[in-house]
């Protein structure tokens, strides 16, 4: 299916920077649904609703939900496949005792984007993102973290990803680069010369960094010089870009 699957995380870092708004032209360039599960609604809605911090994000949210730019999948009951697959990911590492790295939302949209085949999973936690892409790195950071020697249930693993497969991922950095190159944040500039616009994407990378997008500085700085090359080359290509781009 043409979808991409929403993580609260990303959601929530697009509200942040009140750029919620960048999710219609986004899916009419794309062309296909965006989905969340009954699981991340209760994250990004109903719990926030009744927390007077995040109150006014819950009915944001909810507006676009209202409006049909982000569907809850509800055709089918997610929460069996959900569980087992808790049982699986949750003890892939441990030490003295096996350590819970993905919550019920992620779990159920990684189940969600299997499911019905979407394109790309959106998630923003750089956990989940590492144990799908690269389980060794995050093997790593979870030593650093612990202190400690962390062992890894390999059946448990090779299970995972049996499970969920190889499924793409994009982050809101990606959905707001996308939305940068084609125009969609034009109105933000004052004027469009290269400096302006290299300040935009600058203030952009940063800020979803700050609101809890897993970047790195190192990867910031090589959009950044890559943008510079395009603007400055004659050559540049300015077709319009119909599709998500999803992280390689």
């Amino acid at each position: 299916m043409k979808a991409i699957i929403f993580d609260s995380s990303t959601i929530i870092n697009l509200a942040m920077n009140n750029l919620l708004w960048i999710l219609q032209p986004l899916k009419e360039k794309y062309g296909g649904e965006f989905y969340i599960t009954q699981s991340i609604k209760r994250e990004v809605i109903d719990t926030p609703f009744h927390i007077k911090r995040f109150k006014l994000e819950s009915i944001q949210i909810s507006n676009i939900l209202n409006k049909g730019i982000i569907k809850v999948y509800t055709e089918q009951d997610l929460s069996t496949e959900t569980k087992a697959l808790n049982e699986i990911s949750n003890k892939i590492f441990f030490n003295k005792d096996f350590l819970k790295i993905i919550d019920e939302g992620e779990l159920s949209a990684l189940v969600l984007a299997k499911k019905i085949n979407a394109q790309a999973l959106a998630i923003d936690e750089r956990t989940t993102r590492l144990l799908i892409e690269s389980p060794t790195t995050l093997n790593n950071i979870l030593k650093s973290r612990f202190k400690s020697e962390i062992k890894v249930n390999q059946k448990n693993l090779k299970e995972f990803k049996r499970i969920t497969g190889k499924i793409p991922i994009i982050r809101s950095v990606e959905m707001g680069m996308i939305a940068y190159e084609i125009g969609i944040l034009d109105e933000y500039l004052p004027k469009k010369d290269p400096q302006t616009r290299k300040d935009l994407l600058d203030a952009l990378l940063w800020s979803m960094r700050f609101k809890g997008c897993a970047v790195s500085e190192k990867e910031m700085q090589e959009i950044l010089q890559q943008e510079m090359r395009e603007i400055s080359s004659p050559k540049r290509d300015k077709k319009e870009k119909q599709t998500i781009r999803t992280k390689q």
